[in-house]
């Protein structure tokens, strides 16, 4: 196993920075059966699984279209999938009030590192957001300058106040982000966006600002205007392409443990999880992420000691369509193409 290899990917993840992770679904050179080779394209060059094949991904990293990840294509004979890996994605809630209590218990429903920001110690404080990662009682001005977050974080800002709200704004707005919602009615928000044009503010960079916030789905009390924001968080996230890969899991890679490599190269249908969706197995139980759940996740995972004892990669499709899955209470219709890579 090289290490070396999931360290470093570690490590970028840890910095909150992303990489390409390229793979190979099918083909060959001069012989040798490359399925599942791997490559790591980052900010600082190419990092090959297998230094020997530097040359080889040197040539299809060239060749390889750019756009959206994740993409499957054929290059240069070989079939590869091309995806970009970002760190866990983080949802900071500038403002602890009655919405942000249930906006945070979903956020960490959905798998976001949770931030609460708040200048209130009874709004701030670690019993009222027992899930969130960290929970902020200091000015606004300060939290914004000292949060660390990157171009991949969401921004949710329902403050006590306007001023508040506008406050944490203006510190982000200058900056990449993948989601930015601001509540307040129509009205208000429209005077807001106005002043902030006055001052210099370009049209492009409020216009990537969501507000009035959530979806307009009719909610009213503070878990339903909850849930209208996580629902539009959802639908700007769903046109996104970064993936992601389960820290805990990774750090096992990195410290040389062998895990089998769950990944989704195609989904044909309605299938719960989309291309890049990723599972660490060890074979003994530990399970890290999900392509899905279900019958098709628990015939992969039942899979994984006998992958880990051949040590041989292999393409399995799990078909979500048949007698088998309807019997088993599974209401998608889809299908889903898996690599099974075994890393020792």
């Amino acid at each position: 196993m090289n290490r070396v290899f999931f360290r470093t990917l570690a490590d970028i993840l840890d910095a909150g920075g992303s990489a390409d992770l390229l793979t190979i679904l099918a083909g060959e050179r001069e012989g040798r059966a490359l399925t599942a080779q791997k490559a790591l394209v980052t900010a600082d060059g190419l990092v090959p699984y297998d230094e020997g094949l530097r040359g080889l991904w040197e040539e299809l990293t060239a060749a390889l279209p750019g756009g959206d990840r994740p993409l499957s294509a054929e290059v240069l004979g070989v079939r590869l999938l091309a995806e970009r890996l970002s760190a866990r994605r983080q949802l900071i809630i500038c403002g602890g009030g009655h919405i942000a209590k249930p906006l945070a218990e979903i956020g960490s429903l959905l798998d976001f590192d949770v931030t609460v920001i708040d200048d209130r110690e009874e709004f701030a404080n670690r019993e009222r957001f027992p899930r969130a990662s960290q929970v902020l009682c200091m000015p606004f001005a300060q939290a914004m300058e000292s949060v660390p977050y990157t171009d991949g974080s969401y921004f949710v800002i329902i403050t006590r106040g306007h001023a508040d709200d506008r406050l944490c704004l203006e510190r982000i707005l200058p900056r990449r982000f993948a989601y930015c919602g601001m509540i307040g009615s129509r009205k208000k928000v429209a005077v807001v966006m106005e002043q902030m044009e006055r001052e210099g503010y370009t049209r492009e960079q409020l216009a990537r600002v969501h507000s009035p916030i959530g979806l307009r789905i009719g909610a009213e009390t503070p878990a339903e205007i909850a849930v209208c924001i996580a629902a539009e968080i959802i639908q700007v996230g769903s046109g996104l392409s970064a993936g992601s890969v389960s820290r805990e899991g990774l750090e096992r890679l990195a410290r040389g443990e062998p895990m089998m490599l769950a990944t989704i190269i195609e989904k044909r249908g309605s299938a719960p999880r989309g291309s890049g969706s990723k599972l660490l197995a060890d074979g003994k139980g530990a399970l890290y992420g999900t392509i899905g759940g279900g019958a098709a996740e628990a015939r992969v995972v039942a899979s994984a000691p006998e992958v880990l004892a051949s040590g041989a990669p292999r393409v399995v499709l799990c078909d979500m369509t048949n007698n088998d899955a309807r019997q088993a209470g599974m209401v998608c219709g889809g299908t889903v193409e898996v690599l099974l890579d075994p890393i020792l």
